[in-house]
């Protein structure tokens, strides 16, 4: 097999009051099991600094050669006007009741923000595969037991393999929408495009004509839109092997975490 980080990145976001929680385990669990990846981490700095004084002390921390940190709030200069000014404004005044769409609407502030990061990354990696995984996630390869359920699975050649066959592929779970945690975009095929999509959608303004406005929802409405080719990452939808388990996706009371602090 040619060397896993010539054809795979991973890219993730994270701000520091989730970065510092107990169910953050990407940082980490990525140097541990593959330090030769390239893994492209945002984070929000410079905007959580002035909001609330909170920040990642990345001054005090191991950062491996294979990491790329970048701030999303500099990269991106007008983010914070977008956030302010857009319908997002509306997001924290929302009491975002469990079961509703209010709820999908209250979050997307917070979920959008893996738009940008995707997109930087996938203009400056070297590679034609990229992973998306969310923050909230622990890396499971084979023997180690460290997966919740017991499933275990490594990126490997039947991983990428998968992956060069579609566009994109994700954890379907129709009827419902689309668990966005673990992408993986197809750069040399329509992955890019859709990726591009995914970003402009929001800052079009054609996310906040939609009933929801979470990623998982626009993911879904652009896939359909564009016609891709999205595999699926579990044999229950389709894939020949349980591709979901390099990762377990255990929010625990993660999913608390993100209402402690205003999404602008």
């Amino acid at each position: 097999m040619t060397q896993l980080k010539d054809k795979i990145s991973i890219v993730s976001t994270c701000p520091a009051r989730l970065f510092n929680d107990k169910h953050q385990g990407l940082w980490k669990g990525i140097q541990k099991y593959y330090p030769d990846v390239n893994f492209y981490f945002y984070h929000e700095n410079t905007f959580e600094k002035k909001q609330t004084g909170n920040y990642i002390d990345f001054d005090n921390l191991d950062i491996p050669t294979n990491y790329h940190v970048y701030d999303l709030f500099e990269l991106y200069d007008d983010l914070e006007n977008f956030l302010q000014t857009s319908k997002f404004n509306i997001c924290d005044t929302l009491e975002g009741k469990d079961g509703t769409n209010e709820y999908w609407i209250r979050n997307s502030i917070y979920w959008f923000r893996k738009t940008p990061a995707i997109l930087h990354a996938s203009k400056i990696c070297n590679t034609p595969l990229l992973l998306f995984l969310d923050a909230d996630s622990y890396i499971t390869p084979v023997g180690k037991g460290e997966a919740a359920d017991g499933d275990e699975k490594n990126i490997d050649q039947d991983y990428i393999d998968w992956a060069f066959k579609h566009d994109v592929l994700s954890r379907h779970r129709k009827p419902i929408h689309t668990e966005t945690g673990h992408i993986v975009f197809n750069l040399e095929k329509r992955g890019k495009e859709l990726v591009e999509n995914f970003y402009d959608y929001y800052r079009s303004g054609q996310a906040f004509n939609e009933p929801r406005w979470d990623d998982c929802h626009i993911f879904d409405v652009l896939t359909e839109k564009l016609k891709v080719s999205n595999g699926p990452l579990s044999i229950a939808t389709g894939a020949p092997q349980n591709f979901e388990s390099i990762i377990d996706h255990h929010k625990g009371e993660w999913k608390n975490v993100r209402t402690k602090r205003k999404g602008i």
